[in-house]
C-alpha cells in the first residue's frame, strides 16, 4: 500500500487497521466495524469484556480504561492487548444489537412525538374552527332576533307591614320589565327553538332549543351542524310552556365563555352582591317569564338536582330543602312546594359541575 493511500485514511480508519492487523475479522465485520459510531460502541463493549477476563489475573503492562467518546480512538486502541478473535466477535455482536436497539428505540420515540404533534395540531385547529364557527353562529342570531322590554302586567300584592317585615326580590323588582323575543327568523334557522334566556352578570344572552334526548345537542350548534361546542337546550322531559316541578336548562361550560362558560361566575361572591343578577328572564313562543335564584353552588356529578318530576308534595319539599341546604349563599328566598323550579346546569371543572336554582314569580301570556 503506497504512503499516499495511508495518508488519506482518518484516525478512525488507522485504529481500525490497527486491529484488524492483530486479528482475524471476517469482511463483513471490517465493513460493520468502519462505521463511525459502531465502530465507537464496539470499543467501548471490548474494552469491558478485557476488563471481565484480566479482573482476577496479573495486571498487564498497560492499565485498561473504558473509553470516552471524546478521547481518540487511536490512541486509546493502542493501549489494548487483542488476542482473541471470539472476543472481538463477541464485542462486535453485542455491540450490533446495542445500536439497533438504541435506533429502534430513538425511531420509536420520534415517530411518537410526530404523531402527538399532529394530533394535537388537529385537535387545535379543530377547537379553532368549531369556535370560530360558533361565534359566527352567535352573531348571525343575535342579528336576525328581535328583542324588546315589556312591563308586567301583576303587581306585588304587600301590606306595608309585609315590605317592612321582609323586603324579597319580588317585592323589590316585581314591577321591572320582562323580555319578549320575536322568534320568527329564529325558528327559520331551527325549527326546535323553544325559547330565550338571559342571566344578568354571566354573558348568557342565547335562545335555547329542545329535543326528544340530552345527547344531540351536546354535539351540535343551533343550526344543527356538527359541533363538539353544542348549544343551550332544554331537558328532554320537559315542557317550557306546561312548566314541571323542576325545568332544567344545560349548556357546555366553555373555556372561551361561550354557552354556559360564565355561569361560574354565579358562585362567586361579587356576583350574589349585585342584587339585580338574581332576576332571570325567559322569553317563549307563547310567554315571558321572571325567575328569582335562590340557590348556587357547585357539586360533583349526579342525577339529583335534575329531577324534573316529584309524586307526592313531600318528595318535593324534601328536594326544594336539600337544593337550599347546598347554595354556597343564603338568597333568603322561601320555596314552596306550590314553586316552579328552573335549574341551570354546566360543567364547572372536570371533576364538578355548577348549578344554579331559580323559582318562578312571573308568567306572562304573549
Amino acid at each position: 500500500m503506497s504512503k499516499n493511500t495511508l495518508d488519506n485514511f482518518s484516525l478512525n480508519d488507522d485504529a481500525l487497521l490497527d486491529i484488524i492487523n492483530t486479528t482475524y475479522l471476517s469482511k463483513d465485520d471490517i465493513k460493520w466495524l468502519k462505521n463511525k459510531r459502531w465502530f465507537k460502541r464496539f470499543i467501548k463493549i471490548y474494552t469491558k469484556e478485557l476488563k471481565k477476563r484480566y479482573e482476577n489475573k496479573p495486571k498487564i503492562a498497560k492499565q485498561i480504561n473504558e473509553i470516552d467518546e471524546e478521547i481518540e480512538i487511536l490512541d486509546f486502541t493502542k493501549t489494548i492487548d487483542i488476542s482473541s478473535v471470539n472476543d472481538i466477535v463477541n464485542a462486535s455482536n453485542k455491540a450490533r444489537k446495542k445500536v439497533l436497539a438504541e435506533r429502534i428505540i430513538l425511531s420509536s420515540i420520534i415517530i411518537s412525538s410526530v404523531m402527538l404533534i399532529i394530533m394535537l395540531l388537529v385537535i387545535l385547529i379543530n377547537w379553532y374552527i368549531e369556535n370560530k364557527l360558533t361565534n359566527n353562529l352567535v352573531t348571525k342570531v343575535n342579528k336576525s332576533v328581535k328583542i324588546e322590554n315589556v312591563t308586567t302586567t301583576t303587581k306585588v300584592n304587600e301590606t306595608k307591614e309585609e315590605k317592612k317585615e321582609k323586603e324579597t326580590l319580588y317585592s323589590k323588582y316585581g314591577n321591572m320589565d320582562m323580555m319578549n323575543v320575536d322568534f320568527n327568523e329564529l325558528l327559520k334557522i331551527n325549527s326546535d327553538t323553544k325559547g330565550w334566556i338571559k342571566v344578568n352578570g354571566t354573558k348568557i344572552n342565547y335562545p335555547f332549543v329542545h329535543t326528544n334526548d340530552n345527547d344531540f345537542y351536546l354535539e351540535h350548534s343551533f343550526d344543527k351542524s356538527y359541533n363538539k361546542k353544542g348549544w343551550v337546550f332544554l331537558d328532554y322531559r320537559n315542557d317550557i310552556d306546561n312548566l314541571s316541578n323542576n325545568s332544567v336548562l344545560y349548556a357546555h361550560g366553555l373555556l372561551n365563555n361561550v354557552m354556559f362558560g360564565t355561569l361560574k361566575n354565579v358562585v362567586k361572591e361579587s356576583w350574589y352582591n349585585n342584587k339585580s343578577n338574581r332576576i332571570i328572564k325567559i322569553s317563549t313562543l307563547n310567554n315571558n317569564q321572571l325567575w328569582e335564584v335562590f340557590s348556587t353552588y357547585t357539586i360533583e356529578p349526579e342525577s339529583y338536582y335534575i329531577t324534573t318530576k316529584f309524586n307526592t308534595n313531600e318528595e318535593y319539599r324534601k328536594f326544594i330543602s336539600k337544593i337550599k341546604e347546598r347554595s354556597v349563599y343564603d338568597y333568603n328566598v322561601d320555596v314552596s312546594v306550590d314553586d316552579k323550579i328552573l335549574t341551570l346546569s354546566s360543567c364547572y371543572d372536570k371533576q364538578k359541575r355548577v348549578v344554579l336554582h331559580a323559582k318562578l314569580i312571573e308568567f306572562q301570556n304573549k
